[in-house]
């Protein structure tokens, strides 16, 4: 047992997977689970729905919520990817399979298999040219499912850079920044308003929900208007 985890951090093949096997070894075991899902299922309900159209909170515009509701309708069931790089409809190539057997290899190959009991290091095994093929066809409620929905969030993400879309405080989930980087901007004009004799006012605001209580129609309709479209908008 010694033997084969010393070999594991020896022989881990990034920096990130090195760490993840010395906080296993060296972090205290975790304690058992004493909460079942079942006794949060309530609360799990809801902080995972959106509001019920028939009870919208206050901040929202019921007006305009049901207008976006009949609109999102109308959208075309194809739509052109009118983007010059052709973010939303080109097809995956080897490229860009090379790029996600990288990512696997430094952020998930430890995470668990899917229903159908296949991992990460099941799809590192087939070929480039192969796995372009595969994905072009089919999906499967796996590790696999999961590879293809980063494939398509870099495609999103690379155009949403490349028009500028993303502001500057995006600082999560964003190659080269880190969340940290919110609390010590905070920090430095903290010091820089004492430094100065400023005032500092500070809004804290709560985004408990926020994300499962985005209104899926408006979101469509955004990302539409904005330029988004092709086989990945459909």
């Amino acid at each position: 047992m010694k033997d084969a985890n010393r070999k594991k951090v020896i022989n881990a093949p990034s920096s990130g997977i090195l760490w993840k096997e010395v906080k296993k070894l060296a972090d205290p075991k975790p304690a058992p689970v004493s909460i079942t899902a079942a006794i949060l299922k309530e609360v799990f309900e809801k902080g995972f729905n959106p509001p019920a159209a028939d009870v919208l909170p206050p901040q929202f515009d019921a007006t305009q919520h049901k207008i976006n509701k009949i609109l999102a309708t109308l959208l075309p069931e194809i739509t052109e990817d009118k983007t010059p790089e052709g973010f939303f409809s080109e097809k995956w190539n080897e490229k860009d399979m090379g790029r996600l057997k990288d990512h696997l290899r430094k952020h998930a190959l430890d995470s668990s298999s899917g229903e159908d009991e296949t991992t990460y290091a099941d799809l590192l095994e087939i070929p480039n040219d192969a796995l372009a093929h595969f994905y072009r066809l089919i999906a499967l409620e796996s590790c696999f499912l999961k590879a293809l929905t980063i494939l398509i969030h870099w495609c999103i993400f690379d155009w949403a850079e490349a028009r500028g879309l993303i502001p500057p405080g995006q600082n999560g989930f964003r190659p080269g920044y880190r969340t940290n980087n919110n609390p010590f901007i905070l920090r430095c004009l903290k010091k820089w308003a004492r430094a100065h004799a400023f005032t500092l006012y500070v809004a804290c605001v709560d985004f408990t929900n926020a994300f499962p209580s985005t209104d899926q129609p408006t979101l469509w309709l955004k990302l539409f208007r904005m330029g988004m479209g092709g086989k990945i908008f459909d």
